[in-house]
C-alpha cells in the first residue's frame, strides 16, 4: 500500500541524492531541514565595495544556498532568480537605504507588442526557498497602469523586514506558499494580489489612494488564500478603500488581529461589479480593532469568524503543507528527494506485458526488461494515449485540432474510424491537447489541457495564447458528455496530466508548463475529479513534459519526454535509464497473449 494515511496538501522540497550502491534505491523518505540549510553557501557582495555591480550579476554567478548581501544603495536594475537557484537569501542592512527599483509598466513596448501586468516586474522569483531581508523592491511607474514590485512565483518564499512600494499591483504573491514578516506594504490599487498562500504576520500596509488593498486570484480547490494577522492598515490623510475585491470567484482574504485606520470603507469588501461571487468568495475578519475594523456597515457576505475558525488560520496550517514548512526555522518534515540508479526490470505479472503508445503513433510492448515495436501496426494518428476500460475494449484519444478525436478497439490492431467531438463547444477555447482517460468504476473521465481567450481563468497570462489548464467532462458512452469543467488549477498553466488510483486515494501526475518550470509535478485528492491539494515540488528536470505512469509491483513507474523515473510513494524518485528508441506518452497493462500476437 503506498499511502499509509492520507497526506495533507502541499509542496515538497527537491533534492538529488546518490542512490544506495547496492540497491540502487533510496531508503529515507523523510528528511529535516534546518533554517541553517538556506544560508549556508558562499557569500557575494553587491555594491561599490562588493565584487559585483548588479543584483542580477550576483544571482548569475551564485549557486544554490548562497547568500548575496546587498550594500546600501539604489539599484536601478530588473532581476530574475531563476527557478534553477533556490535556497537563494538577498540581505540588505536597512530597507530604508537598500533599493531594488524600475520603472516599467503595462503599455511600454514588448517583444510581441504592449507588455502586460506580468512583464513589468521589478525583481521576478522563479526558484523555491528563497529569503530576503532588510531591503526593498520598488516599482516606480506611478500611476500609469499596472507595475509589479514584485513577483513570486516559486514555493516557500519568506521576507523578513522588507518593504514594497509602488501604485497599482505592487505585490504578486502568485503561487506557492509565501511568508511576510513585519514588512511594509504601499500601493492604491489590487496591490497585493494573486493566488499563493500567503501569510502577512505583523505588517504595516499603507494605502496612498482610493481603491482596493487585496486582489486576491485564490482557486477553488485551495483552502487558503492571503492572511493578515496582527497587521496594520494605515492611509494618507482622506483616503478610503477597499480590504479587497474578488479577481476570482473563489478569492480568499482573511484579516486577524488586525488594526484598521478610517481609511477603510464602512462595508469593508467589494464584489468587482459581480454579485455572482458573493457567493463564493471567501472574505472574513476577526477580532479587528481600530475605526475601520467596524463591522457593523460590513457587506453580508463577509464573514466575521469564531474562535474556533479563526483558530484554523495559524501560520502553521496555512503554510504548513504537506511538507510541513515551518517558515520562522526553515524546517520541512517531507522532501522530495531524486537519485539515479541502473536500468531495472519492471515486475509484470507472468499473464500480463505492457503496452505502449509511441509519439509517432507505433505500439511497442513488453514483458521485462526489452521492448518490442509492432511493425507495420500504428494507431488511427500520432501522439494518441491508450486506455483499456474494465470491459476489456482499447480507447484512443488525441487532439483533433481543437476537438477530441476517440477511436476504440477490441484488439490494439483493428481500430474503428476516430469519432470527433467539439468538446469545447462555446467555450472561446484556443485550443485543446494531450487528452487522456481515467475510469472511476462506473464511468470514463476524460481530461484535456485548454487555453481559454480572455477568461479570468488564466490569471497569470506570461503568454496568454499559450497558458493552459486541465478540464475535464465525464461520459459512459463517449457519444455524450458532460459539460467540460475544470479539473485542476494551481495558479499555473499545465500542458498534459494523468489521474492515477493510489489505494483510496487519487494522484494527478501533470506537466507544469509555465516558461521558468517545464518539469513534472503531482498533487493529490481523495476523489478523480478533486479537489485536489498543492502541488509537490518537481521530480524531473527542466524541460519534461508527456507524463505516462504504470503499476510495476508496489512501485509507479512514470514515462517522461526525458526519460524514466521510478517511486514508491511519490516521495522518493529514481531516474531510470531509457532506451533513446522508446518514448512512451502512455502505457498500460494488457494480457500477455494479446500483446504476443502482435506483429514483430
Amino acid at each position: 500500500m503506498l499511502w499509509h494515511k492520507a497526506p495533507p496538501c502541499a509542496s515538497e522540497r527537491s533534492s538529488e541524492v546518490p542512490a544506495c550502491s547496492t540497491c540502487h534505491m533510496k531508503v529515507l523518505t523523510f528528511l529535516l531541514f534546518s533554517s541553517s540549510l538556506a544560508a549556508a553557501g558562499p557569500l557575494l557582495t553587491v555594491g561599490p565595495n562588493g565584487r559585483f555591480a548588479t543584483v542580477q550579476a550576483a544571482v548569475d554567478a551564485a549557486a544554490p544556498h548562497s547568500v548575496i548581501h546587498i550594500a546600501a544603495g539604489v539599484y536601478k536594475e530588473r532581476v530574475v532568480v531563476p527557478y534553477a537557484k533556490p535556497f537563494l537569501t538577498f540581505r540588505g542592512d536597512d530597507p530604508g537605504t537598500t533599493v531594488i527599483t524600475n520603472n516599467s509598466h503595462t503599455g511600454l513596448p514588448g517583444p510581441k507588442g504592449p507588455i502586460n501586468t506580468f512583464a513589468t516586474q521589478t525583481v521576478f522569483i522563479q526558484a523555491n526557498d528563497f529569503t530576503a531581508e532588510n531591503l526593498t523592491f520598488e516599482n516606480s511607474a506611478g500611476n500609469r497602469g499596472q507595475a509589479v514590485a514584485l513577483t513570486i512565483m516559486g514555493d516557500r518564499g519568506v521576507f523578513r523586514n522588507c518593504r514594497f512600494l509602488g501604485y497599482q499591483d505592487t505585490l504578486l504573491p502568485q503561487a506557492g506558499r509565501q511568508y511576510f514578516d513585519r514588512c511594509y506594504i504601499e500601493g492604491v490599487t489590487d496591490f497585493i494580489f494573486g493566488g499563493s498562500a500567503a501569510y502577512f504576520d505583523r505588517c504595516t500596509i499603507h494605502v496612498t489612494g482610493n481603491s482596493y488593498i487585496t486582489a486576491a486570484n485564490t482557486t477553488k480547490d485551495q483552502r487558503y488564500g492571503y492572511v493578515f494577522d496582527h497587521s496594520k492598515i494605515t492611509g494618507a490623510p482622506n483616503v478610503k478603500t477597499f480590504l479587497g475585491r474578488p479577481w476570482r470567484p473563489w478569492s480568499a482574504t482573511v484579516f486577524l488581529n488586525t488594526d484598521m485606520s478610517d481609511a477603510i470603507q464602512p462595508v469593508g469588501w467589494n464584489n468587482w461589479n459581480d454579485p455572482a461571487r458573493e457567493k463564493t468568495v471567501r472574505y472574513a475578519e476577526y477580532r479587528s480593532t481600530g475605526p475601520g475594523a467596524d463591522a457593523s456597515a460590513r457587506v453580508p457576505w463577509a464573514r466575521k469568524l469564531s474562535d474556533a475558525e479563526a483558530a484554523e488560520f495559524t501560520m502553521e496550517k496555512v503554510l504548513a503543507g504537506l511538507d510541513g514548512w515551518n517558515p520562522k526555522t526553515g524546517a520541512v518534515r517531507n522532501a522530495v528527494h531524486i537519485a539515479k540508479a541502473a536500468a531495472a526490470k519492471p515486475v509484470i505479472p507472468p499473464e500480463s506485458a505492457w503496452l505502449a503508445a509511441l509519439p509517432d503513433g507505433r505500439l511497442a510492448w513488453t514483458t521485462g526488461a526489452q521492448w518490442t515495436v509492432a511493425r507495420g501496426l500504428a494507431l488511427p494518428a500520432d501522439s494518441v494515449r491508450i486506455f483499456r476500460a474494465p470491459d476489456g475494449i482499447f480507447h484512443a484519444v488525441r487532439a483533433a485540432g481543437k476537438r477530441l478525436a476517440h477511436a476504440t478497439s477490441q484488439d490494439p490492431v483493428h481500430w474503428s474510424a476516430p469519432k470527433v467531438t467539439d468538446i469545447m463547444a462555446g467555450k472561446n477555447a484556443l485550443d485543446l491537447s494531450s487528452p487522456n482517460v481515467f475510469h472511476d468504476g462506473s464511468q470514463f473521465i476524460v481530461t484535456w489541457s485548454c487555453t481559454i481567450a480572455r477568461n479570468f481563468i488564466q490569471a497569470f497570462q506570461e503568454d496568454v495564447e499559450n497558458n493552459p489548464r486541465i478540464w475535464y467532462a465525464t461520459t459512459r458512452d463517449f457519444e455524450t458528455f458532460s459539460e467540460p469543467q475544470l479539473l485542476f488549477d494551481n495558479n499555473y498553466a499545465v500542458r498534459d496530466a494523468q489521474i492515477l488510483q493510489i489505494g483510496t486515494r487519487y494522484a494527478l501526475l501533470h506537466n507544469d508548463n509555465t516558461w521558468p518550470m517545464q518539469n513534472l509535478r503531482v498533487a493529490f485528492a481523495d476523489s478523480p475529479l478533486g479537489p485536489w491539494g498543492p502541488s509537490s515540488d518537481a521530480f524531473t528536470a527542466k524541460g519534461t513534459a508527456s507524463p505516462a505512469a504504470v503499476r510495476s509491483g508496489d512501485e509507479w513507474w512514470i514515462y517522461h519526454s526525458g526519460g524514466l523515473v521510478r517511486t514508491r510513494d511519490f516521495w522518493s524518485f529514481t531516474k531510470v535509464p531509457l532506451p533513446a528508441t522508446v518514448r512512451p506518452i502512455s502505457v498500460i497493462e494488457v494480457p500477455r497473449a494479446l500483446a504476443a500476437a502482435l506483429p514483430r
